[in-house]
């Protein structure tokens, strides 16, 4: 026997009537608006989509926004993962900007209707949570049969709307899954992240106000439950939160103008003790009572009086400051070596790191000697230099800077760090003998920590006389072996501390971790480096994501090759790989490569690999 919802729902098929009140107020208001709309709801929905040109100029416009939200959209597919789903930013006109799904969502008919790109307007779409929250303001869920099109029947959707500080919808957060059982806690987690969004927004907007943070209960004043009001220098309001409003209950915040309008005590006074660090009470106009701080913004760090230049005297010989986070080293083998490494080294033993270039030899090196001997010198020798300078006399002075130097004394102690050692020869090998002979007779502590590298390439061994291959051999009883980039199982640590340390305003998503991972690499973490530093270059400010990879540096690395529609076609191929080499040259600048060629963006975008 049907359900009353269902029979509406047949009457809704066959007649484009049904009763109103067999079907949720909401729905039934929206299910009213498509048909006077003209939908008919066992019809094709119109798969309204932008253009690829007007999408690139939307995403462009909400630059800003997309960075603020696609950490929360990541965030928020974490936490509804295992439930065949599909998260997704929309702007506020409905069209979808951003969306992460899992496989098996991906394979559903509803996937090839919710891309990026795709607009989602009652007026287009029929009844669906994200067009129902936009008409209506409200977080919305649109479960099964109450989508207006019987084509979107098997989905249920939760979706609610992103407010400026303004009161004005700037976006839209949408969760979407086959499997409707758990849509209810789902919709909690779609609005927490709006709000979370709704809060980083409002501090960014805000930045050079007074951001007054405030809240009944003084432990939640570090919650993103906290009410926020900003103010300038005079008291004025400037925007306040959403969830002020909801703390606020009884107050007209639309009508108020000043800080002293919505609470009592005068704004000087509270204000002077807010900017003291204090947490403090406040009252409303109704008699509530509030915990208070002043939430310090980036203007604020940075109003601590004039500017002053001073000379500093620095030594040619000087330590590099500390990185926000130690090298990392949670790779087994990795791992390992450096144990290895560590031991023979608190016994006064040599050895040789064994690794391609670029494996990071140096760092481990460097981190042995942060490790042991921070505040004693570390001493480096290219051997493959040292070949040139140790045919002249004198090795020693140039490392050492000579016995008549009195800024420094090898009795004190450090590490000393040889470079390709295996290709030392002639007199530098003699020279360079005669010195770790000297430094390995030195039995005070600390000592001297000798390190020695080679990087693994196929080449032989310098002939070194009997006594040289005597004295360089004892630098070599222990070898610990880096393993090439692509082997390691840190690389994701790798590629976030590397990215940390060259810019604090970006960051690598997952996707954007596995399109690096898949890149062949001569240099490995050099080569890393500076495949980092460019996406730190040519991306905006936020999340860096597989697409900026697979623009600015798969496709710069690659072979300039044709498009697969081109590759047949003599004269086709010759202008689609002139589109690419421009591509390239204007550092994968479609509007700047269109401008050059003469051609339209799209003719760009049709040519060069998405």
């Amino acid at each position: 026997m049907q359900s009353i919802f269902m029979k509406a729902r047949t009457s809704l098929e066959k007649r484009r009537e049904f009763a109103h009140g067999a079907v949720p107020e909401k729905i039934a208001d929206s299910w009213h608006r498509c048909l006077r709309n003209g939908l008919d709801p066992i019809g094709d929905p119109v798969d309204a989509m932008l253009s690829h040109q007007d999408l690139y100029e939307t995403k462009q416009r909400h630059e800003k926004l997309i960075s603020i939200v696609r950490p929360e959209l990541e965030l928020l597919s974490n936490q509804i993962a295992g439930t065949n789903y599909m998260t997704a930013f929309a702007d506020s006109g409905g069209v979808v900007l951003d969306a992460i799904m899992d496989t098996e969502f991906s394979q559903s008919h509803c996937s090839q209707s919710i891309q990026v790109g795709s607009i989602w307007t009652e007026e287009v779409r029929g009844t669906n949570a994200l067009g129902l929250a936009l008409h209506t303001g409200n977080t919305s869920m649109v479960t099964g049969g109450e989508h207006f099109f019987a084509k979107h029947g098997a989905v249920s959707c939760v979706s609610t709307p992103i407010f400026s500080s303004k009161g004005v919808i700037v976006g839209m957060l949408d969760a979407s899954s086959e499997v409707a059982a758990r849509q209810f806690h789902t919709q909690a987690l779609v609005a927490l992240a709006a709000s979370n969004i709704e809060n980083r927004l409002f501090i960014d907007e805000h930045r050079d106000d007074n951001i007054i943070q405030f809240h009944p209960r003084e432990e939640y004043l570090t919650t993103q439950s906290v009410g926020m009001i900003s103010v300038d220098a005079d008291g004025n309001i400037t925007g306040v939160n959403r969830r002020s409003g909801e703390i606020l209950n009884g107050l007209n915040l639309s009508t108020t103008r000043s800080f002293s309008d919505l609470f009592q005590g005068g704004f000087s006074n509270s204000i002077k003790s807010l900017e003291n660090g204090e947490v403090i009470r406040i009252t409303d106009w109704l008699n509530s009572t509030y915990f208070a701080r002043i939430r310090i913004t980036r203007r604020k760090l940075t109003r601590a009086g004039p500017k002053h230049m001073i000379s500093l005297s620095v030594p040619s010989v000087f330590s590099l400051p500390n990185a926000p986070e130690s090298p990392v080293f949670r790779d087994e083998q990795v791992s390992n070596s450096l144990r290895v490494a560590l031991r023979s080294a608190r016994v006064g033993l040599p050895f040789i790191i064994v690794g391609e270039p670029g494996t990071g030899r140096t760092t481990l090196a460097q981190t042995i000697h942060d490790e042991l001997h921070k505040h004693l010198p570390l001493i480096v020798v290219d051997c493959q230099t040292a070949n040139s300078l140790g045919e002249s006399e004198g090795l020693m002075a140039n490392v050492f800077g000579g016995d008549d130097d009195k800024k420094f004394s090898i009795q004190t102690g450090g590490t000393l760090l040889l470079e390709n050692l295996q290709i030392i020869h002639g007199g530098a090998a003699e020279e360079l003998a005669k010195v770790t002979n000297r430094l390995m007779q030195i039995k005070a502590k600390p000592g001297w920590i000798i390190i020695s590298t080679d990087d693994k390439r196929n080449r032989t061994k310098a002939s070194w006389a009997p006594h040289v291959d005597m004295a360089l051999s004892k630098l070599l009883p222990i070898k610990v072996h880096l393993p090439k980039l692509s082997e390691r199982t840190d690389f994701s640590q790798i590629a976030s501390f590397i990215l940390s340390g060259i810019s604090s305003e970006h960051q690598l998503s997952n996707t954007a971790v596995d399109s690096l991972r898949k890149i062949d690499r001569t240099q490995h973490i050099n080569d890393l480096v500076n495949q980092l530093s460019t996406l730190a270059v040519q991306c905006p400010v936020g999340i860096i994501r597989a697409e900026h990879v697979d623009r600015f540096i798969s496709h710069a690395i690659s072979k300039n090759v044709p498009c697969p529609r081109c590759a047949e076609n003599s004269a086709r191929k010759a202008k689609c790989l002139e589109i690419n080499r421009v591509f390239k040259q204007c550092n994968s600048n479609v509007a700047v490569a269109a401008r050059k060629l003469g051609v339209s963006r799209n003719t760009v975008y049709s040519h060069i690999p998405q």
